[in-house]
């Protein structure tokens, strides 16, 4: 017994008044505006002079980094596994299997082979069922629909997602074997370092041998940013004490990224400037309150980008910018308050 409770103090997690007043959400919402903005450019080929500061790689390594750091947070917080499976698989998937099955039907208007040819094809039952179990990658297109491109491209973090949900029970199974934080520690580093190993060999072996490079960002490769949220929350006291002194070489760490293109210390130093963004820039703490959009409109911007774009509507400034976010909006509006209330 007091092995347990010696443990459970060691994985002490601060609660929501330690944390305070934060703009996570914020962030969270901003970075889903960087991934929709770039997908814009990107399938509609419209020329933007700044388009290589619109870094979408950046945005969804956020999204793990606070992934990392609140889904430990609720499962810590979870009586028992099943009650934190229940609260993922709501929080997950309904608006998934909605956006899937969603666009599967609307895009019948826009198939070369007609309503009936549509349905009738073992295409589109392909379809469904590879993106029901969340292996996009085996069918990302529709038959007949823009001409055989990936109707939701945006959908292949669900399953790294669903992985590190997975993974996480396991990660602080092992973490509660350990007497000291300082293991602990230890062993999250491992992990991390494990994760940019693998992500260092298989960008080399893509340019080597030319194996595909998606490999090297599967959730091994992800890991390291998961892993460092969870760094965070652990040592949430003291790291947070301490975040103005880190901000800088932060920065210029994340900085020279761009320069070295590799990812050794990049997961430290953008935790950092995530962790020191939402605890300062708290001006921004109402955004996603009550209800996270962000969700919704990462699920939801793929194939209304690839609907647009059929109908050329990106020639138009106006459409462009407004309709499409308005059309997000609502739909997530209505959908979020129905089927999705719950938080982290």
């Amino acid at each position: 017994m007091e092995d347990l409770i010696k443990n459970n103090y060691i994985l002490k997690i601060p609660s929501t008044s330690e944390i305070g007043e934060n703009s996570f959400n914020a962030i969270r919402f901003l970075c889903c505006l960087i991934v929709i903005f770039g997908h814009c450019f990107d399938m509609s080929h419209t020329f933007f002079a700044y388009r290589s500061f619109i870094d979408m790689h950046i945005s969804v390594c956020v999204f793990f980094i606070l992934s990392g750091f609140w889904i430990t947070k609720s499962f810590l917080s979870t009586e028992n596994i099943k009650a934190y499976a229940i609260k993922r698989i709501k929080r997950l998937l309904p608006m998934y299997y909605l956006t899937v099955f969603f666009f599967s039907i609307i895009c019948c208007f826009y198939s070369d082979l007609g309503i009936k040819g549509y349905f009738s094809s073992s295409h589109f039952w392909k379809y469904l069922f590879w993106n029901s179990i969340y292996l996009n990658f085996m069918c990302p297109s529709l038959p007949g629909v823009f001409s055989g491109v990936a109707i939701n491209g945006a959908l292949w973090t669900i399953k790294l997602e669903i992985g590190f949900y997975i993974i996480l029970p396991i990660l602080i199974y092992f973490l509660r074997q350990f007497d000291s934080r300082k293991k602990q520690n230890i062993f999250l580093i491992v992990i991390y370092a494990l994760s940019i190993i693998w992500n260092e060999i298989f960008t080399l072996l893509a340019v080597v041998i030319h194996i595909p490079s998606q490999l090297s960002y599967q959730l091994p490769g992800f890991m390291s940013y998961f892993v460092m949220g969870m760094i965070f929350l652990f040592n949430w006291e003291s790291l947070i004490a301490k975040k103005n002194y880190f901000i800088f070489p932060a920065i210029i760490i994340f900085s020279l990224h761009y320069f070295t293109k590799t990812e050794i210390l990049m997961p430290c130093a953008l935790t950092i400037i995530v962790m020191w963004v939402g605890t300062s820039l708290t001006i921004f703490k109402k955004i996603g309150i009550p209800v996270d959009y962000s969700y919704g409109m990462y699920l939801f911007h793929f194939p209304l980008i690839n609907i647009y774009t059929h109908y050329g509507l990106f020639k138009a400034t106006f459409i462009w910018g407004g309709g499409r976010s308005n059309f997000n909006f609502i739909y997530y509006g209505f959908c979020c308050r129905k089927i999705y209330p719950i938080k982290n």
